[in-house]
């Protein structure tokens, strides 16, 4: 049985000290070794596969990586190295192997006004309050840094308190990614840090840059020697054979998969990740299961790295990058995790959810070359390339003997009219609706047999401390019948950012057609309930012939009610005599029918 081997090494995966163990060390020897030879990194090798331990900033080590080959160890310290450690506090270091901003790409370098117009279009898109006027723009390794020039008084001594604190500053990469930081941050150190990203994530293979060094030197030494053109016809071919690629996408997917694995519940039993993304954007949802239960959680901007990382290396394949990278994981009752991946290229159109906007796009189509670009994306992002779309060969994952395609849309039944709804909803399904049903996945109900309908919306402010506030707007739709409403059709949401979203299409579809078909009809059977003696509850309130009934809080017969009315994502109802009024959410089951309701009965 072959040995552990522990190795002690630096940022740049130079060996400092080594020895071999005849057992594997535990996490405290792994500690206590790298804390011997004062380095952050520690490798556990045994035959070709490599752990990698690391050490945060607070002096805590914990596994990076439990085990993989080793260039994929290599991505991963690197990965570690940008996400706790650099820039130190001196700034960029240029012998550092994530110091110097990565090569332009076929689309060479962003000019000071393409700069700033991304910036202006980032701002008018989110909505952004910063002006969108008199913006100034400066050029540094990686990109330009973009921001609203203050102009201060130099004769008056008091005028820095006028200065605003915080203002936000974008970095935007030659590829057209943009960054939001904040003044408060060191201009040289948001722009080491901007730069360390783009070096991380565009950086080019092992070999490669192994040989493009072999030229830099090559070329200096023939410069040195008096003598130019000594050396003459250096060709670079160090781009790793088509399968090493694959194997190395797979390999950096697999750890993306472990660090989203960490954002869950304890105890979940399935995850699926999927993302959208152009060399600019990206967008990034993530769903775990507990106990048939959906929690959803956030994508860490550091794992965000790690796609962007992967997406790269894809690139290389004859395929091109993908558009949209669809990861599902089942855990099984053992603890070993089934995972499956599905590589979206854009021959159908994307989802309205995942699709980017048009800059975005274009900004790819020139960082990628492709042999063809699919039709709606060209139309999309208004190129003028009309070569065919080229047949894609197979993703990089599909070689794996271990992948099984995820059914990301299922195949639905056949409508028997054209649906004036399909949208997608969460990460992998469609709502459908048409004038006879609603589909989600595998629930389906009639029009005509839905007993209630809810459509709230709420929007969430994320307070910022380094950076400005961000808005989430949730939008819902849920109906069902009372006694056995099916999962899937009682909670259909939407999420979008910016102060000022715009409801997603297929939600205000949806919300029309229920007030103007399906309400009425929901109206009128309430009505007729409670004339006819009977009751009902919309959430904790009984409606009933007598008025409404909320325990403990308020009896009250239809006379009595003198206002109703709807806002803030509550009905707010009046009582004469009574000083405060009764709140009903609109989260609850048919509570968009209360105010109409009791304008019928108080009439």
């Amino acid at each position: 049985m072959s040995r552990h081997v522990l190795a002690a090494t630096d940022t740049a995966g130079r060996e400092i000290a080594r020895e071999e163990r005849p057992a594997a060390p535990s996490l405290a020897m792994v500690a206590a070794y790298g804390d011997l030879h004062g380095c952050d990194y520690v490798t556990v090798s045994q035959g070709e596969s490599v752990g990698l331990y690391a050490r945060d900033p607070a002096g805590a080590w914990d596994a990076v990586s439990p085990g993989t080959d080793p260039v994929t160890a290599d991505e991963m310290r690197l990965w570690f190295e940008l996400t706790h450690h650099y820039p130190g506090p001196g700034g960029a270091d240029p012998g550092h192997p994530l110091g110097r901003a990565p090569q332009p790409g076929a689309a060479g370098r962003v000019d000071e006004r393409r700069a700033v117009a991304l910036v202006q279009e980032h701002i008018a898109t989110g909505g952004l309050d910063y002006p969108t006027q008199g913006l100034a723009a400066d050029r540094f390794a990686a990109g330009w840094s973009v921001y609203a020039p203050v102009d201060v008084d130099d004769s008056d001594p008091m005028a820095f308190l006028d200065m605003p604190v915080g203002r936000s500053v974008f970095m935007v990469g030659d590829t057209g990614r943009i960054k939001e930081l904040t003044s408060a941050i060191p201009p040289g150190q948001a722009e080491a840090l901007f730069t360390a990203e783009e070096a991380f994530v565009r950086r080019p293979p092992a070999e490669e840059a192994f040989m493009n060094d072999l030229k830099a030197e090559s070329e200096r030494l023939d410069a040195r020697s008096g003598r130019p053109g000594a050396i003459a016809g250096f060709t670079v071919v160090g781009t790793p054979p088509e399968d090493v690629t694959a194997a190395r996408v797979t390999a950096l997917t697999d750890e993306i998969v472990r660090q989203l694995a960490l954002c869950g519940p304890q105890r979940w039993e399935r995850m699926v990740a999927a993302f959208s993304c152009a060399v600019s954007a990206e967008t990034a949802d993530l769903c775990f299961w507990e106990n048939e239960r959906p929690v959803e959680a956030r994508v860490p901007e550091q794992i965000a790295l790690l796609v962007r990382r992967q997406r790269h290396l894809s690139a290389a394949m004859p395929a091109g990058p993908w558009l949209r990278l669809v990861v599902a994981v089942t855990r099984g009752p053992d603890g070993r995790a089934e995972v499956s991946t599905q590589y979206d290229y854009g021959d159908e159109r994307l989802p309205d959810g995942q699709l980017l906007a048009p800059t975005h796009y274009r900004n790819d189509l020139a960082a990628y070359p492709r042999a063809g670009v699919p039709a709606w994306l060209r139309a999309h992002a208004g190129t003028n390339d009309r070569r065919p779309a080229s047949r894609r060969t197979a993703s990089p994952r599909t070689t794996s003997p271990r992948t099984v395609p995820p059914s990301a849309a299922p195949p639905r039944q056949e409508a028997p009219e054209r649906p004036f709804v399909d949208s997608l909803v969460g990460w992998t399904t469609h709502v459908v609706a048409d004038r006879q049903r609603i589909t989600y996945g595998s629930d389906s109900l009639a029009w005509e047999e839905i007993e209630w309908v809810r459509y709230p919306v709420s929007r969430t402010k994320h307070l910022g401390f380094l950076f400005p506030s961000t808005y989430t707007n949730t939008y819902t739709f849920g109906v069902g019948r009372y006694g056995d409403s099916l999962r899937g059709l009682r909670n259909l949401m939407w999420s979008k950012g910016g102060k000022r979203a715009e409801a997603p299409e297929g939600w205000l579809a949806l919300v029309e057609f229920a007030q103007r078909v399906l309400e009425p009809r929901l109206l009128a059977e309430r009505l007729d309930l409670i004339r006819r003696g009977g009751s009902f509850t919309i959430g904790e309130m009984s409606v009933h012939r007598g008025g409404l009934t909320l325990r403990g809080v308020m009896e009250a017969d239809w006379g009595s009610l003198t206002d109703v009315e709807v806002a803030d994502g509550l009905v707010w109802i009046r009582e004469r005599g009574r000083q405060q009024p009764v709140r009903v959410s609109l989260d609850s089951a048919n509570a968009v029918l209360l105010p109409r309701i009791l304008a019928s009965m108080a009439g």
